[in-house]
């Protein structure tokens, strides 16, 4: 299965590792030249911040953003990935957009140590629904379209509207980001070097999940097993108890209580035996120590 799947570079852990990762901060680099018309020697020193947006008081909402990154000037760019639609994104993005902006200032700062704010909203569905293009920038400009300051600027790209033919560098990467099969990926590197990396990325992120899908595997058979184990020696107790009571009560006593009991473990020790439970998860559960489960084992095979 996992031969021929990556994961998507849509989904929100694959997304943060091949974008949001210090490691990997060529990747955003390479994505953000290709989209953004700012000075290339800004990238020199590209840093990966906090995503959460603090409060500063009990009242403030708080937030938490995709990537969050510094640039050499100070630059702030919020990278924001938007897979299902919402009634209130556009909303949402100014207010991300605003607190980037704000919150570079502290008290006694001057407004002119204020840098620009970019927010990059990626979507997986129409959210400007009167737009043919797929890529579409946002400033503040008056009706005359004259601009009034670049301290904020929103850039949009929906997925969706991506022509079939290439169009520029910004097309290669919306491309990657709608790959979902091996076939894809390996069209794209071939064609792309400056996707092979993120490619790369995108691989192991899909090493890593068929190894998290095997842990968690093997972690639900263990915590089955022991399930199991222990409803096996909640049956046997009550099994043995039973037989022993009957036992000492037919004789006048109740020595045979423990033999009952024990007899009910012989049972539990061959039941998790007979269906490949280690012995280690055996031992645990029945209290019993190894050479007991062996000996106990063996009389069974025995019988």
């Amino acid at each position: 299965m996992y031969n021929d799947y990556f994961i998507s570079p849509l989904q929100d852990f694959a997304f943060s590792q091949i974008f949001g990762n210090q490691q990997n901060i060529g990747n955003t680099a390479a994505f953000l030249k290709a989209l953004l018309d700012i000075p290339k020697d800004d990238y020199d020193r590209l840093t990966v911040v906090n995503p959460i947006l603090g409060r500063l008081s009990r009242k403030e909402k708080a937030g938490i953003v995709d990537v969050l990154l510094n640039t050499k000037s100070g630059r702030v760019i919020h990278i924001e990935l938007q897979v299902e639609k919402r009634h209130n994104m556009k909303s949402r993005i100014m207010y991300y957009a605003a607190r980037n902006l704000g919150d570079q200032l502290s008290w006694g700062d001057d407004y002119k140590e204020l840098h620009q704010a970019v927010s990059i909203v990626i979507c997986n569905h129409n959210l400007l629904e009167e737009e043919d293009d797929y890529i579409n920038e946002y400033m503040l400009r008056n009706e005359k379209n004259r601009l009034f300051t670049d301290l904020v600027k929103v850039v949009i790209l929906e997925l969706p509207k991506l022509p079939e033919t290439e169009d520029g560098e910004v097309w290669r990467w919306m491309k990657f980001l709608k790959c979902q099969r091996k076939e894809e990926y390996e069209m794209l590197g071939k064609k792309y070097p400056e996707l092979e990396k993120p490619i790369y990325c995108a691989k192991k992120m899909s090493l890593w999940k068929s190894i998290r899908y095997l842990h968690m595997q093997r972690n639900l058979r263990k915590v089955d097993e022991r399930m199991l184990l222990e409803q096996w020696k909640i049956d046997g107790r009550a099994e043995g108890r039973a037989e022993g009571i009957a036992e000492g009560r037919a004789e006048g006593r109740y020595e045979g209580l423990a033999e009952g009991i024990t007899e009910g473990k012989r049972e539990v020790v061959k039941k998790a035996l007979s269906k490949g439970i280690s012995l280690e998860v055996v031992c645990e559960i029945t209290g019993l120590d190894l050479e007991t489960i062996q000996r106990l084992n063996s009389e069974s095979n025995e019988c």
